[in-house]
């Protein structure tokens, strides 16, 4: 109803080799410009894959809203979490953290049993090496201010799946407040996760952000433009 009111949607597409990025052009030039009203859509197409992290990152660099919204593409979470989200925002949360974890009875989670364990298995891990009490660093829909989304993703090193854990690090040490808010997630057929070698990926990514950072090898970058 604000009449003031915009927004863009950014679609990265991470060097597929569907009909992602021409679907997302389709509504670029004009093809979904009834539905989105106010809204701009932009498609970013990088010209080989570089990970779900540089993915967002190049997103996140390229919004120019006063909140960045971090969604993946599947739909696996409902958009009537947002205003929760945004009511965290508004309350003095630098970013909020959608959650797939218990937080509150009306939390819903439906996943498959292997899915669930290897999550608490990550989280696990999460927390005997970076200390985070973050209880679910991994669910895709996450709100950021302007000013912290561009202080994170500009210092961001990981590019990969574990890129999430990177992002609650480097907010513990710029000092940005996370909250996490309840959401309803189910989980959609088609991941290009690989169990095996993308763990055993993600506890590398892991070890490295506890080393470098705690040997100061990587730190945030001094002030992001």
């Amino acid at each position: 109803s604000d009449a003031s009111f915009s927004y863009e949607i950014i679609i990265v597409d991470d060097g597929s080799s569907d009909q992602t990025y021409a679907a997302a052009l389709k509504w670029q030039q004009g093809g979904g410009s009834e539905a989105l009203k106010r809204g701009e859509l932009r498609a970013i197409k990088l010209s080989q894959n570089r990970g779900k992290g540089f993915a967002v990152r190049v997103g996140a660099l390229s919004s120019r809203g006063q909140q960045v919204l971090m969604v993946d593409a599947d739909g696996a979470t409902s958009f009537s979490g947002l205003a929760a989200l945004e009511q965290a925002i508004e309350s003095g949360a630098d970013v909020a953290f959608g959650s797939r974890h218990h937080l509150a009875e009306e939390s819903t989670v439906r996943r498959a049993w292997y899915r669930t364990l290897l999550m608490r298995g990550f989280h696990m891990v999460v927390r005997l090496l970076i200390g985070s009490q973050v209880k679910d660093t991994q669910c895709g829909f996450k709100l950021f201010r302007r000013h912290a989304a561009r202080r994170v993703f500009s210092s961001l090193h990981i590019s990969r799946w574990a890129f999430d854990v990177e992002v609650v690090v480097l907010s513990a040490i710029l000092g940005l407040r996370i909250v996490e808010v309840p959401v309803h997630w189910t989980e959609i057929a088609g991941s290009k996760l690989n169990v095996a070698l993308d763990s055993l990926q993600m506890l590398r990514d892991i070890v490295a952000i506890r080393v470098y950072y705690f040997c100061g090898l990587w730190s945030p970058v001094v002030e992001a433009q």
